[in-house]
């Protein structure tokens, strides 16, 4: 993946910065062409953090949104949802 930005809202942690780029830096594996860049934006409101994380391929993007209670919660589901989406592209059946 030649680049991934991660934006952090103010209550959100730093670390969550290497967590987010590393777990949705590895869905390279499973697009079915070049990842070109790759958008990570990690709110709060409350008790609830959002993610929501876009990946630009050469000819498509794919998006994916979730919400949980902790960082590490929202990045694994919200990578969860963009894999099942880039493994379904290809026709290629689901695994980790």
């Amino acid at each position: 993946m030649d680049y991934i930005q991660v934006s952090l809202a103010e209550a959100i942690p730093e670390q969550a910065r290497d967590y987010a780029s590393a777990r949705i830096g590895s869905l390279d594996r499973y697009a079915p062409d070049r990842v070109d860049f790759a958008w990570v934006n990690l709110t709060s409101d409350k008790s609830v953090i959002h993610a929501h994380a876009r990946l630009d391929l050469k000819w498509v993007e794919v998006q994916a949104y979730a919400e949980g209670h902790t960082v590490t919660e929202v990045i694994d589901l919200v990578r969860e949802r963009m894999r099942r989406q880039l493994v379904s592209m290809h026709g290629v059946p689901a695994h980790n």
